[in-house]
């Protein structure tokens, strides 16, 4: 009998003035963002959530993130749905590469803050990229 055990990964943080911005695809304004890598430490197939007031959109990219080209690189995206103000999806990710997470707002210029979960077979390390003042 095989037992599956999941573990969680949490992360928090905020979207603020100061925070970068970028034209989202089929975007209508500016959207706050943070960039998170994710690194983990087994393959496997990780659910990223998250909880907050506003309603919040995920990506993620392996190598990197380019705001200039967001479909460039992109693995996997949330997606939203009636009453639900969070973002869920699930990917396959493998060890030593570089993902990064991307968390901004599902309408433009919203801003505020956010949690995320990440469950998956061994914990992940969840670290801000992107700096801002």
């Amino acid at each position: 009998m095989n037992i599956l055990v999941f573990t969680l990964s949490t992360y928090t943080s905020e979207l603020i003035t100061n925070t970068p911005t970028y034209l989202r695809q089929c975007g209508k304004g500016k959207y706050h963002y943070e960039t998170i890598q994710v690194n983990v430490q087994t393959n496997g197939v990780y659910s990223f959530n998250s909880n907050d007031t506003n309603i919040t959109y995920g990506y993620i990219y392996e190598n990197d993130f380019d705001p200039s080209n967001p479909t460039n690189n992109l693995l996997a995206e949330s997606s939203i749905s009636c009453r639900r103000y969070h973002f869920k999806f699930g990917t396959y990710l493998k060890i030593n590469k570089t993902y990064i997470l991307v968390v901004t707002t599902f309408e433009p210029y919203v801003q505020g803050e956010f949690s995320l979960f990440v469950i998956g077979p061994n914990n992940v390390s969840l670290n801000r990229t992107c700096k801002y003042f």
